[in-house]
């Protein structure tokens, strides 16, 4: 959080550190508009109008003066930042030989605050155990964005990694694809966010490759990654579940019905590669809303 408000007018930054930053789950910033800060049910508005000029400014300090660096993000409509906090960005898309090659004019930055939350997947976390086989089921937990399922999985990754000796559950190797750098938010090759003393991270990396890096390389028990549902995923998910690894992945969507929606998605449930698929409730952060075993 610190270096967010580094990145902000100094007058926005003294508007935001008169309320609880622990609690800030976003920052809405549009241009001639008021900045919003989303913490949980509770909106706050404030009275601070950011310009085009201060929004390319605040963009600019967050990319570390090098846009240039980041460009491979800005066109995916995101950078990260460090502490694997995402800034969404919104504005007029360039749009090339049917590529996006650029956001130019930015219009809007929604900031999204990660935070580590111990016990943030208790709830979920039984269901997702196979304590027969000291290992996971192979799972899908589901959601609207904003509902807490990159917390929950960063914790799952630390709880199954140090292990968990109230239920004689022993520590194993997970392997974490990190293909934005939010859950464990490599810094340097250092995670900022505890995430297990045997979990290996492979950062900053396409899932369909980092998933085969993890499986030749790295030997792990468990592989966890975030939001599938792009093309040929269903052949990686395929492709670690057929190696005999453990997966744990998320999506977005509030029922089956929006997931098989998604062609790959659909593919992934049709081939009967997960055990569990887990609906989380879009109130109320880490409550299961259903399960659905396969």
């Amino acid at each position: 959080m610190e270096f967010i408000l580094k990145c902000l007018p100094p007058e926005l930054a003294k508007l935001i550190l008169r309320h609880n930053i622990s609690k800030i789950e976003e920052i809405r910033i549009r241009c001639e508009r008021q900045t919003i800060l989303n913490m949980g049910n509770i909106e706050i508005i404030l009275k601070y109008v950011v310009n085009s000029n201060e929004i390319g400014k605040i963009l600019q300090n967050m990319c570390c003066n090098s846009m240039y660096a980041y460009q491979n993000q800005i066109i995916n409509g995101f950078i990260t930042l460090p502490g694997g906090n995402r800034v969404g960005v919104a504005g007029n898309v360039v749009y090339v030989d049917g590529k996006v090659s650029n956001i130019s004019h930015i219009y809007s930055l929604n900031i999204r605050i990660a935070h580590q939350i111990d016990g943030a997947s208790n709830e979920v976390l039984r269901y997702v155990l196979d304590t027969k086989n000291n290992t996971i089921f192979n799972t899908l937990i589901a959601s609207p964005p904003g509902c807490g399922k990159t917390t929950i999985i960063r914790d799952i990754a630390k709880k199954i990694s140090n292990g968990i000796p109230e239920i004689n559950f022993r520590g194993i190797d997970v392997c974490i694809v990190d293909e934005r750098s939010e859950i464990a938010a490599l810094d340097r090759g250092v995670a900022s966010n505890d995430v297990g003393a045997r979990t290996d991270i492979i950062d900053n990396v396409p899932k369909i490759i980092g998933i085969k890096m993890a499986v030749r390389s790295m030997a792990p028990k468990v592989i966890i990654a975030d939001e599938i549902g792009n093309s040929n995923d269903a052949n990686i998910v395929n492709y670690a579940v057929c190696s005999g690894v453990s997966c744990l992945f998320t999506a977005h969507g509030n029922c089956m019905e929006d997931l098989i929606k998604n062609n790959e998605i659909n593919k992934i449930v049709n081939m009967k590669l997960f055990n569990k698929i887990i609906f989380l409730d879009e109130k109320i952060k880490g409550k299961v809303k259903q399960i659905i075993n396969i």
